[in-house]
């Protein structure tokens, strides 16, 4: 038996056995640790969706008329407000505007507010659809606005003939 002894006296059988035993252990923590430990993947889809739109870059805008009895001609001015559209939209449903707040008779009319009498006049809006570069490229809306000289040349003077008008973009 003095061949199956090792050094301090211990059969080398048993500290065969006992390393063995050491590196099962070790295996086993090792495999267990990976299964605990283990990186699961997912994958994310991201999603956007840009919301087709018009707006204004101010919200207000003015047509200024002066109008003179001793001319003879219609009285014509214009005003540009501008608006932007997200980029490809197209404003589908024209440009378009209200009849105001002094509509009759199949007119948009100025009404004044000391005399209670009113002025015709008519509006177009040029373009009536277009489409949109973005909120950094403005479109400009040209308003046109007339009054014809008959309508006017025996108006009573006062300087507060007013009507209000809402004009819509829409994509």
């Amino acid at each position: 038996m003095a061949g199956n002894k090792s050094r301090g006296g211990r059969p080398m059988k048993k500290m065969f056995s006992f390393v063995s035993v050491m590196v099962v252990v070790a295996l086993f923590v090792i495999v267990m640790g990976g299964v605990a430990s283990a990186a699961g993947t997912n994958t994310l889809t991201v999603n956007a969706t840009v919301v087709g739109t018009c707006q204004f870059n101010t919200a207000t805008s003015t047509l200024s008329f002066t109008l003179n009895p001793s001319s003879a001609a219609d009285a014509v001015v214009t005003t540009t407000p501008t608006f932007w559209c997200t980029a490809g939209t197209t404003v589908t449903t024209p440009v378009a505007f209200s009849q105001g707040n002094n509509y009759s008779g199949g007119s948009n009319r100025m009404k004044s507010t000391t005399t209670g009498t009113f002025i015709p006049y008519s509006l177009v809006l040029t373009p009536t659809s277009t489409t949109g570069a973005g909120k950094s490229t403005p479109i400009n809306l040209t308003v046109t606005g007339t009054v014809v000289n008959a309508n006017y040349i025996n108006a009573m003077a006062a300087n507060d003939y007013t009507d209000t008008v809402t004009i819509t973009i829409a994509p």
